[in-house]
């Protein structure tokens, strides 16, 4: 026998349409840490993590929970910035038997992208991936009586004449 339903407004997932909201302590700006391996980020990588921060909406959706993937996506975009710089500077290297291949680079430079993008769709980088998280991506919210009073007359006719429905 199913157990029965539960009342109206007490579940909390997307078969009912509740949105489970928490109260959470935002993610403090915090600059780059330094790279293990003692390599300096490319000035592009500097400059994409300050347009992070300055980004208010999706830095407020961020908690301290999300630092390492942070420094992680950060990391990964540096990779790739210089692994591509690499590949392309030579882009053709020899192969074991002596052939022409492309460089060992374009492939690091890709699994570089492939950690950065997944990373990105967990932060809300792109306005595809903000959209799927839930971030409004529009720079202010219209209310309902935004919406009709853009509307002349009683907010539903398109002037003067009359509307044959309510008739």
């Amino acid at each position: 026998m199913p157990r029965a339903p539960k009342p109206p407004n007490t579940a909390i997932d997307r078969r009912n349409g509740q949105k489970l909201a928490l109260a959470g302590v935002a993610l403090e700006p915090f600059g780059l840490p330094g790279r293990s391996d003692r390599r300096k980020y490319h000035p592009r990588v500097l400059a994409m993590w300050e347009s992070l921060w300055a980004d208010e909406r999706l830095a407020a959706a961020l908690s301290p929970v999300d630092r390492e993937l942070l420094v992680r996506w950060a990391q990964a975009v540096d990779d790739h910035v210089k692994a591509t710089a690499a590949a392309w500077a030579d882009p053709i290297a020899k192969g074991s038997m002596g052939q022409a291949v492309e460089s060992p680079y374009f492939g690091i430079a890709a699994k570089a992208l492939a950690a950065a993008e997944r990373c990105e769709q967990q932060i809300g980088i792109g306005a595809l991936n903000r959209a799927r998280l839930g971030i409004a991506i529009l720079a202010e919210a219209r209310s309902l009586a935004d919406l009709s009073a853009a509307f002349p007359g009683d907010g539903g006719g398109m002037g003067n004449e009359r509307d044959p429905r309510r008739a």
